[in-house]
């Protein structure tokens, strides 16, 4: 009996152990064979040490080839946590010249990880100090910084960068994929501690630079806008304005301003509002700078025509409502009706249209879609839906009120006028370009649709121009140019509901009125005092057009009316001269000096030699691709962007010295890049440590 149980004992630790060695020889063989590649890839990642290294952004330029945002390169500091001998030494060192706190900079080095950032985007002069201390586990890779030179100009549609190289907002934002480029990485094989390994595999894929932007903007164009702009906001105490200059015949935006603004080289220091596109982003009633598509509407569906007459006797009543005009103009044409802009004439107007036809043209216009403008955030008009509308609303509608549209929509409207009735595509981005300057695609800028007939939009033209020439616009008049435009005051609408006091002054218009190669859009927020379209916008709509339409070399169309009151000078031929010496002649001329571009020469200038100009004039003084420089004379470098050993090599090559104040990257410097100094000449620079990413 003792023998059978003994036998039965040995079969079943033979049966397990069979067992058993089958179920290892099937895991042995399920590693080896099914496992292995996945567990192969691991340990590689395990041995192989990824350090990431960025591409410089793509450059955005202006349409003549300016630099408006590009990247520079710079180190950033990281750690290998299994290779730092002595965390808390070398947190105390890095905090100290970081500036860093000490608890921080120790979390980082202590982790349990294989790679950890210290801190980004470093100056040089910090980097160099960190690599004397010869720190083991601390290491750096280079990274791409982007900087705006111009700092507030074109702000908000540039946008910014974060700090992984990715665009966030603006054309930033919206050709990130253009502009990006492709991550390179820097790979070492370590050890199981994170050492890295002698004699190792090591390998290196470079980074790709991102494609470049040439926008339709003018730097000069935005200069002017933005110069004027911040002239009436101070003026007339706004809360803020927009100005924006388009190409009606292709829509190419010439410049978009807007305030307030910010420097996206410092965008934290800035209310994050300052950052929205408003031109886009907000819609506001267009106030009487809709009567034009009221009109237009009229003509082409054929409820009214210019041999039409009106009367307004000061207001009307629609249904139970009553509403006014600003005076009673009594019997009007059509064109006296836009002249004057006469509410009651256009409520006459809209009315005699009809719902079908009036919400047929506001769709043909685009008031209810979005213009379709290459940038983040475009909303799109808002008006009251048409199974809805009420007579009152379309009465109210027709000149202006109870609608709303953004600004990149009202000048898109007025350019159909303009442009012999098509509807256009206003955009930014001209072209894309490779590295070396390759032209890789060309953006579309044809017509979308025909909206109006030639003979509406020549009969409009036609009216808009009185406007200018003797009805509400005068102030927006530029002697020797035909011009034809559109004033607008509307109340604000806050939360829905009308804001008292609280105006939008607006005027909307393009030239020559014959042949428009410019329409402008002039925008004041808020104005505190006069409110009216025709007091505070058009005479900043007339300063624009004047310099814009010079810089353009449109030659006037008539010789400017002679005006006993206005004292008039000839303007002297600047070419060639100092740019100080050519300001104060022309300051002795009762004549003022814009210097345009970097140098110290004046290389052209508008108003040209010889033209007879009122005293007060702005002449522009442009100084790009100046002379070279004379025996002891150098070429201040660019070094915008740059740290302070790089900025201070830069300078020292050419024979010039560097004055600093601040540390981190430089974000202006006087003189200005280009201009010709003599050897020696001491270079005044600002640095800041928080340039924006």
């Amino acid at each position: 009996m003792g023998a059978i149980l003994t036998r039965k004992r040995v079969g079943l630790v033979l049966l397990f152990s069979a067992v058993s060695f089958f179920l290892l020889l099937g895991r042995l063989v399920y590693v080896q064979f099914v496992w292995a590649p996945k567990l192969l890839e691991q340990a590689l990642d395990m041995r192989m040490q990824d350090i990431p290294i960025q591409p410089r952004r793509g450059v955005i330029y202006d349409r003549n080839g300016h630099e408006l945002a590009f990247s520079i390169d710079v180190e950033s500091v990281y750690a290998i946590p299994a290779q730092v001998k002595d965390p808390e030494k070398a947190a105390a060192i890095l905090s100290q010249i970081l500036g860093m706190k000490y608890e921080t900079v120790l979390n980082k080095l202590t982790r349990q990880s294989a790679f950890e950032w210290v801190k980004r985007k470093i100056p040089d002069d910090i980097a160099r100090k960190i690599k004397e201390q010869k720190i083991p586990g601390i290491g750096f890779t280079q990274e791409s910084m982007r900087v705006w030179p111009k700092g507030t100009l074109l702000a908000q549609v540039l946008g910014i960068v974060g700090i992984d190289n990715d665009g966030l907002e603006g054309l930033e934002y919206e050709y990130d994929r253009v502009l990006r480029g492709v991550q390179g990485r820097f790979t070492v094989e370590v050890d199981a501690i994170g050492e890295a390994l002698p004699q190792s595999q090591r390998g290196y894929i470079p980074p790709v630079q991102g494609k470049n932007l040439v926008l339709t903007v003018d730097e000069v164009i935005q200069f002017i806008a933005e110069r004027e702009l911040d002239k009436a906001i101070e003026k007339s105490k706004a809360k803020g304005g927009i100005v924006i200059a388009m190409d009606p015949r292709n829509g190419e935006i010439l410049a978009m301003a807007m305030r307030p603004t910010y420097d996206p080289n410092q965008y934290d220091r800035y209310p994050v509002e300052n950052r929205r596109i408003t031109a886009i982003t907000d819609s506001f009633p267009p106030g009487s700078t809709f009567k034009p598509i009221t009109a237009a509407a009229a003509l082409e569906s054929g409820a009214v025509s210019v041999k039409d007459t009106f009367f307004c006797p000061g207001s009307t009543r629609v249904g139970d409502e009553t509403l006014s005009c600003v005076t009673a103009h009594g019997s009007q044409t059509f064109y006296e009706v836009i002249e004057n802009s006469c509410n009651v004439g256009f409520i006459q107007i809209g009315l005699r249209t009809g719902v079908d036809n009036f919400y047929k043209y506001i769709d043909l216009f685009g008031v209810t879609s979005t213009t379709g403008i290459d940038l983040p955030g475009e909303v799109s008009g808002i008006v009251v839906p048409k199974n809805q509308v009420k007579t009152i609303d379309l009465a109210v509608m027709s000149f202006g009120q109870t609608l709303q549209m953004t600004p990149i929509q009202i000048i898109t409207s007025m350019s159909v006028i303009a442009n012999g009735g098509y509807l256009v595509v206003p955009h930014l981005v001209k072209e894309i370009t490779d590295v070396d300057g390759n032209v890789l695609e060309r953006k579309p800028s044809g017509p979308v649709r025909q909206v109006i007939s030639s003979k509406t939009s020549e009969e409009l033209r036609m009216a808009l121009e009185q406007v200018v020439a003797k009805g509400t616009g005068k102030a927006a008049y530029v002697p020797g140019y035909r011009l034809a435009g559109k004033t607008g005051t509307s109340n604000k609408v806050v939360d829905g509901k009308i804001a008292p006091g609280k105006y939008i002054a607006s005027f909307v218009g393009f030239a020559p009125a014959n042949d428009p190669r410019l329409a402008l859009l002039v925008m004041i927020d808020e104005p505190q005092g006069a409110y009216y379209g025709g007091v505070v916008a058009a005479p900043v709509f007339s300063a624009v057009m004047r310099d814009v339409l010079r810089y353009l070399e449109i030659p006037p169309q008539e010789e400017p009316e002679s005006d006993a009151s206005v004292e008039m000078c000839v303007v002297p031929n600047l070419v060639g001269k100092d740019v100080v010496a050519a300001q104060a002649e022309l300051h002795n001329l009762g004549l003022v000096g814009t210097k345009e571009g970097p140098g110290a020469t004046v290389v052209r200038q508008f108003p040209v030699a010889g033209a007879k100009v009122a005293r007060g004039t702005n002449v522009i003084l442009y100084t790009e691709g100046e002379q070279e420089p004379s025996a002891g004379e150098v070429r201040v470098p660019n070094i915008i962007g740059l740290g302070l050993t790089q900025a201070r090599l830069k300078l020292s090559e050419v024979g010039l010295s560097l004055s600093a104040q601040g540390s981190g990257f430089c974000v202006s410097q006087e003189p200005p890049a280009g201009s010709i100094v003599p050897k020696g000449t001491m270079v005044k620079a600002v640095f800041r440590m928080d340039v924006g990413q």
